[in-house]
């Protein structure tokens, strides 16, 4: 029994950390899309976005979340996508891109450090999320 209360208590505070790291990514990442949509930079990026974004059957600021992610991890692209109103489609799209192609700066450098050539690393890898992108987005455009 006394196992069993310490593996709670340990789980509990681990959960709790776990929790407050991720409050600490979320918050500020969802407070800046907030602003973003709503400021004068938001129409701009629909405008300049909705060509290429129309290709993976998204909307124009699906940019922000794909941005996002570029720079953040998953959870960046969550909060981001929270400031939005996608369909289930669109928020599958998105996902399946930014799962590809995420935290390219972090990454593209780790890479780097353990002997891979950071830029065919991160090209590998746009290509493949532009392609992963383009299939759901038609999948999801059928069947979603």
């Amino acid at each position: 029994m006394k196992k069993f209360l310490l593996a709670i208590k340990d789980g509990t505070i681990k959960g709790l950390k776990t929790g407050v790291f991720l409050l600490k990514i979320m918050i500020p990442v969802y407070l800046v899309v907030v602003l973003i949509k709503y400021s004068p930079v938001m129409p701009w990026l629909q405008k300049l976005f909705t060509p290429t974004m129309g290709l993976f059957k998204l909307p124009g600021d699906a940019v922000v979340p794909i941005i996002t992610g570029v720079f953040t991890d998953e959870y960046g692209v969550v909060a981001a996508m929270g400031g939005f109103d996608f369909t289930a489609a669109g928020i599958t799209t998105i996902a399946m891109i930014s799962l590809t192609f995420h935290s390219i700066p972090v990454e593209s450098a780790i890479a780097q450090k353990i002997g891979f050539p950071a830029l065919p690393f991160a090209l590998f890898r746009l290509v493949f999320a532009v392609l992963i992108g383009l299939l759901i987005g038609w999948v999801g455009g059928v069947f979603l």
